[in-house]
């Protein structure tokens, strides 16, 4: 096998590479010599994303965040029923039974919104009076 200067300035930089990549890994190895030490960076990044270990998550809270993430849900399906409808009407070219489908869409996908937005305003006033009732607001 025949060494030349191409392989051996390429095996020296790949050493030079991994010798600059792998250092900051070496320092910081001796800092941290058990998972404790993991654990705590664990800890700080949960807390800092609000899953504190010390944070209790009440029943409210998490029926509250559950109908955030439907409500999002919600939002790109009735986006999508917009498009739908708008996509049918644009290609409809002229055709009145297209239009009316079109407009079905578009008009079907409003009254689901505003029903929806409606029915959680009533939910949420339901709720806030019932805590205001037994104290907890």
């Amino acid at each position: 096998m025949k060494v030349t200067k191409k392989k051996i300035v390429f095996v020296l930089l790949t050493i030079g590479f991994l010798t600059i990549l792998l250092s900051p890994q070496i320092i910081l190895a001796a800092d941290c010599t058990s998972a404790d030490c993991a654990l705590k960076g664990l800890d700080v990044t949960a807390t800092n994303a609000g899953f504190g270990a010390g944070e209790k998550r009440d029943i409210p809270t998490i029926i509250g965040e559950a109908i955030n993430y439907v409500f999002g849900i919600v939002g790109v399906i009735f986006l999508t029923i917009i498009l739908v409808g708008g996509y049918l009407w644009m290609t409809a070219g002229g055709s009145e039974e297209k239009v009316g489908k079109a407009k079905s869409f578009i008009v079907n996908g409003i009254n689901g919104i505003i029903v929806i937005f409606l029915a959680y305003a009533l939910v949420y006033v339901m709720l806030f009076s019932m805590g205001g009732a037994i104290g907890s607001k």
